[in-house]
């Protein structure tokens, strides 16, 4: 029985680190296969759904870590169980990266909407063509945020033409964090090991 993650795309980057590292430390994150979803799907539930089971049932013979959080779809609990897959605790990919007690203590100051970098890289799918928001509607949705935090893990460059453009989409101010990889490495191993009984 091979091991399988499914994961949002989102998390291609810090994945594929996080597994290297992993891999130079342990047996855990060999052999696996993983299979990327779309990053934009979690606009449509229904798309969500049938991308995350259409994924799943594919990997029905497998061990499946679903490297998704636990709030991208309010139904996931429900329809994940029939494939007994290896879930994570976290609400969000903001979660996963960050880290929950990181993630209290910033929005204790702030009203932040937080951006990894996956989502900077995708966010025209996702919010111009998924959620169809001209710039209008890009800065009534977001206006109610003091900042928009960019958490650097590390893994990708970040380009300065690319945060001037979704500043142009939002006009929020963008600072960024960098936060590494350590609390999503860890969610990782957390995952590996429990599929691995």
């Amino acid at each position: 029985m091979e091991l399988h993650i499914v994961a949002c795309g989102i998390f291609q980057p810090e994945l594929e680190q996080a597994l290297k590292q992993i891999n130079e430390e342990s047996t855990l994150g060999r052999d696996l296969k993983i299979t990327y979803l779309p990053p934009g799907l979690h606009v449509d539930y229904d798309q969500l759904k049938k991308g995350i089971i259409d994924a799943l049932e594919e990997a029905i013979k497998d061990k499946t870590i679903l490297l998704f959080g636990s709030m991208c779809h309010p139904e996931l609990d429900e329809f994940a169980k029939q494939y007994h897959v290896v879930k994570f605790s976290p609400g969000n990919c903001i979660e996963l990266i960050l880290g929950h007690k990181r993630k209290e203590e910033l929005e204790k100051n702030t009203k932040a909407f937080y951006l990894t970098p996956g989502w900077l890289q995708n966010w025209q799918d996702i919010f111009k063509r998924g959620q169809g928001w001209d710039k209008i509607d890009a800065r009534h949705n977001f206006g109610f945020y003091d900042m928009i935090l960019l958490l650097d893990t590390g893994v990708t460059e970040i380009k300065d033409e690319d945060l001037l453009d979704f500043f142009d989409y939002t006009q929020v101010p963008i600072e960024t964090e960098y936060v590494g990889l350590a609390a999503f490495k860890q969610n990782i191993l957390e995952a590996l090991e429990k599929a691995a009984v």
